[in-house]
């Protein structure tokens, strides 16, 4: 009789049927698959958790960077604003320094002004005391017009270079101003002249001063200040570097006035400066 069971493959290992195998291989391979998915999405996530954590620090950079950059920009700003207002605080005291000083040279032309009026004045009623000492039809001497005409530029003079050495050169061009205006003729004419030139120089207004100079030997060519004017715009010119103009400053005492201690003076100049 043939038993229903099938019998057992050699080894006694139970066989197993083929379809039992395939739907086992079929669960296998959905397991691998839920796996490697489970695990592609968690190497997924870390990668963008740390690209977003990449983005975040670069983000945290540029901001600190924008920072730095604004804070370096206020700083600046402020800086500028700083220097602005010291430069405005600086300008303003100049400017009443200089209003000060204008201020000052005005009072000083008044004075100098009414010094020279109420000498004018005293000298006029002096005169006229004078004449009338005289009889009517006795002419007036000539003398005393004279010596007060020479005692008010004498004093003009001295007023002049007192306020030169003051250092209130405006002041005093103003004062030998007045000799020349009013005492054109007098001995003390070209000495004004020639100190109004140095008013400019202590100025530092140069080109001024060798203008002035200049009129020295225009106004007064005899004089004895003539050669002393242009040997002196000679060198001031070749202190200040002009080398051209004080060699034709020399040469010009060496030619109008050869005899002089100028033109002595200006030779040596001349010599040393040759070659420059």
């Amino acid at each position: 009789m043939r038993c229903s069971n099938a019998a057992a493959p050699p080894g006694g290992r139970p066989h197993v049927p083929a379809s039992r195998v395939a739907a086992a291989f079929r669960r296998g391979t959905l397991l691998l698959a839920v796996g490697s998915t489970a695990a592609f999405a968690a190497c997924a996530t870390k990668r963008d958790v740390k690209t977003l954590g990449d983005e975040i620090s670069l983000l945290s950079a540029r901001q600190d960077s924008l920072v730095a950059l604004l804070r370096a920009q206020n700083r600046e700003l402020m800086d500028s604003l700083r220097a602005g207002s010291e430069m405005m605080l600086q300008i303003r005291g100049e400017l009443g320094h200089q209003l000060l000083q204008m201020e000052q040279q005005l009072v000083q032309l008044q004075e100098l002004s009414g010094q020279s009026q109420r000498r004018l004045a005293d000298l006029r009623r002096d005169l006229e005391s004078r004449e009338r000492t005289f009889d009517t039809t006795t002419p007036a001497p000539a003398a005393p017009p004279a010596a007060a005409d020479s005692s008010a530029a004498d004093q003009l003079y001295q007023i002049g270079m007192e306020k030169l050495r003051q250092g209130a050169p405006a002041t005093a061009r103003a004062a030998f101003q007045q000799i020349l205006d009013q005492f054109a003729t007098h001995p003390r004419a070209s000495d004004a002249q020639f100190q109004i030139a140095e008013t400019y120089v202590a100025e530092e207004e140069f080109d001024s001063a060798f203008r002035e100079f200049d009129r020295v030997v225009e106004l007064f060519p005899n004089s004895p200040r003539a050669p002393s004017a242009l040997f002196r715009a000679g060198v001031i010119a070749e202190e200040r570097g002009n080398i051209q103009r004080a060699r034709e400053y020399f040469s010009r005492v060496q030619a109008g006035y050869p005899v002089s201690d100028e033109a002595r003076l200006a030779g040596e100049r001349l010599a040393r400066l040759q070659g420059r």
